[in-house]
């Protein structure tokens, strides 16, 4: 009976392998999907992983459908990529795009309650979502 890895037991095989093994392997994720490889830009540090990301961001909020589970779709992704740039350096490009996203979002689906609004509402102004 074949048996998943659990994630020690991946992560224990991963850090006995080749760098160049680990890199083709990166390199094939990436090329299959666009959210990873933004990712892997930008924490290269390469200032277009912004404008890709916010290309990304846009394009889910069109086809975003409020109905969905907000934790398992596409746009939750894209905000949680968001939050990687931030700490990747990129605050101040991040809350421009999140700024647009954010009057996207509201003229597409209105000012609803969900958590996506929320996130981009504190993604675009800046401001730490924990209670003071």
């Amino acid at each position: 009976m074949n048996t998943p890895l659990d994630d020690a037991a991946l992560t224990a095989f991963l850090e006995s392998q080749d760098r160049t093994w680990l890199t083709e392997q990166l390199m094939l994720i990436a090329d299959e999907d666009p959210i990873t490889r933004i990712r892997l830009s930008g924490a290269a540090g390469a200032e277009s992983a912004v404008e890709e990301a916010r290309a990304v961001l846009l394009a889910h909020i069109a086809d975003h459908l409020p109905t969905e589970d907000e934790e398992g779709d596409l746009l939750h992704r894209a905000l949680d990529l968001l939050d990687d740039l931030i700490d990747y350096g990129f605050d101040e490009e991040v809350g421009d795009a999140a700024d647009e996203a954010r009057e996207m979002y509201v003229v597409r689906h209105g000012e609803d309650d969900s958590e996506h609004l929320a996130r981009l509402h504190v993604l675009a102004d800046g401001e730490d979502d924990q209670d003071d």
